[in-house]
């Protein structure tokens, strides 16, 4: 599993992409208060792990609500509720993206396609779910549970997996020196 999500930092022709989104990124985020705010310099860690919680931890109660407990319109509002939670997650998350290094960037660019099919499906499920229960509904909600937990994983290597070591103390210096 580990050389699997190695794998992710060495697809170089990701650069072609993360190298001028970081810098729009960096341009836009410049020295305003809010970057640092994105960045948690005033939590002393990135915020973008904390942030993920509110969706992730939603979308895992709505599957188990749904399948354990048959409750669906309890899952719908928690999709829902998950759902709110993106713009935050995402927001610290391209923050704290822009900061790391070349291999992290390009593992974070799939981590970051994982999510965006895990917030579509969950999208999909919600709008499913208006008129009631439906099978193709909770087969959304399972496949977009399951493609956020696998990004996840991919987050958690890029946190803390062998090439945070290295990414780490940079990021934390610039996030020092942006306050």
């Amino acid at each position: 599993m580990k050389e699997l999500l190695s794998a992710s930092e060495s697809v170089d022709a990701l650069d072609r992409v993360s190298i001028p989104l970081r810098d729009r990124i960096l341009r836009i985020l410049d020295d305003r208060p809010a970057a640092s705010v994105l960045r948690g310099s005033w939590l002393g860690h990135p915020v973008h792990p904390l942030a993920v919680t509110l969706p992730m931890g939603a979308w895992t109660a709505a599957v188990l609500l749904e399948t354990v407990r048959r409750d669906h319109r309890a899952a719908r509002r928690l999709i829902g509720l998950g759902l709110l939670g993106i713009p935050p997650a995402l927001a610290t998350g391209w923050a704290d993206w822009s900061l790391r290094d070349d291999a992290q960037r390009r593992a974070g660019l799939i981590h970051a396609a994982g999510n965006g099919a895990a917030a579509m499906a969950m999208a999909i499920s919600f709008r499913r779910r208006r008129t009631g229960p439906d099978l193709r509904a909770q087969a959304w909600s399972w496949f977009g549970l399951a493609a956020a937990g696998a990004s996840g994983a991919l987050g958690g290597h890029i946190a803390f997996g062998d090439s945070s070591a290295r990414g780490t103390e940079a990021a934390h210096a610039r996030i020092v020196h942006a306050t």
